[in-house]
């Protein structure tokens, strides 16, 4: 991931890690932990936007991804906001 970041004007892990998730097309938003501005890392946070990860970057990542328990996490939880994307019954 450090590897990545750098690869983009050096930015943190943090940074890649959030516009991984942030290019789902299932997710609007993502909150990274910052508490209305009490936090060292406002600035960095910021600099999630402005770039975007290529397709070999999200192949890196899924390459890390493919060795953590990050899908059994997924099916633990669940999707959620699924219930915002299916069709509504009136």
């Amino acid at each position: 991931m450090k590897t990545i970041g750098d690869k983009h004007d050096g930015r943190s892990i943090s940074n890649v890690a959030t516009r991984w998730v942030l290019d789902h097309d299932f997710v609007g938003c993502v909150i990274v932990g910052s508490r209305l501005g009490v936090s060292e890392h406002v600035s960095d946070n910021d600099r999630v936007y402005g770039f975007r990860l290529t397709h070999a970057d999200q192949a890196a990542i899924e390459v890390v991804l493919g060795r953590s328990q990050g899908p059994n996490l997924i099916r633990t939880l669940g999707d959620c906001g699924a219930e915002y994307r299916r069709e509504q019954k009136h």
